[in-house]
């Protein structure tokens, strides 16, 4: 009896429709609702997968970049978020606005962060400035496919950003998510930005579960950095491959 309990329980579970349509790095329009707030934890690994995987447990033993952010619709399509990254103690605080365009399958929002990191090297540390940011996302079409947009500006680097995302489901709530992150400022960036920006363009690739309440993400990367004005800098030549995971949970207040 317990057993099938079990069983018809999971299955309910898995069946249920996710909020929305979240990504790995790049931002969704959201889809809560007024009174509901969402709590995220990510992680990315800084090992190599692929060196001595069963020492070093698949790059875990090195340490992580870690991220927390939380989310709340204050009416409808208005939220305010805050976040903050372990990587050079970066702090958010922003203001986001969903977009809703009549007679078009596209969702869209806009978001303006304020921010500010530490730069240890530097004789003022901190660093502070603006990040405007557009996203828009289609209706799933064909039953599989999402596609992602997010572009925006850096008010600090005072660069353009740009990420693109796809998702394909495989059954109901699991699916493939894949995103790549061009760098467009290679040949022209400013002094300012100097020897941050990667030789070569970041990715990221992996499976998505959803449930009522809660996204799990499991995937891989040849970046640690998180959020589309880290991944946007590029990374470094040949650089390997790191575990990270995003968990999402959904509250109602």
């Amino acid at each position: 009896m317990r057993r099938s309990f079990t069983l018809i329980l999971l299955s309910v579970i898995f069946t249920l429709s996710a909020y929305e349509y979240s990504m790995l790095n790049l931002s969704a329009p959201s889809g809560l609702k007024k009174g509901e707030a969402e709590f995220m934890i990510r992680h990315r690994f800084y090992g190599d997968i692929a060196d001595e995987p069963l020492n070093n447990f698949f790059g875990m033993d090195a340490g992580a970049n870690i991220n927390l952010s939380c989310r709340y619709q204050l009416f409808r399509n208005a939220e305010v978020n805050i976040a903050y990254s372990r990587r050079k103690s970066e702090k958010v605080i922003g203001v986001s606005y969903l977009l809703e365009l009549e007679d078009f399958p596209i969702y869209g929002q806009i978001n303006l962060d304020y921010f500010s990191f530490e730069e240890k090297i530097l004789e003022e540390s901190t660093r502070r400035n603006f990040l405007y940011l557009l996203s828009l996302q289609n209706e799933e079409f064909l039953d599989n496919f999402v596609l992602t947009l997010n572009t925006g500006f850096d008010g600090y680097y005072e660069r353009f950003l740009l990420g693109l995302g796809l998702k394909i489901g495989i059954v109901d709530n699991i699916g493939l998510i894949g995103e790549y992150y061009p760098v467009l400022d290679r040949n022209s960036a400013s002094a300012k930005l100097g020897k941050y920006i990667g030789e070569e363009d970041a990715f990221a690739f992996g499976i998505k579960l959803d449930t009522y309440g809660h996204h799990f993400i499991f995937m891989l990367s040849n970046t640690d950095d998180i959020g589309l004005r880290g991944v946007s800098l590029g990374t470094i030549k040949d650089s390997h491959l790191r575990f990270g995971f995003n968990i999402q949970r959904k509250f109602v207040w």
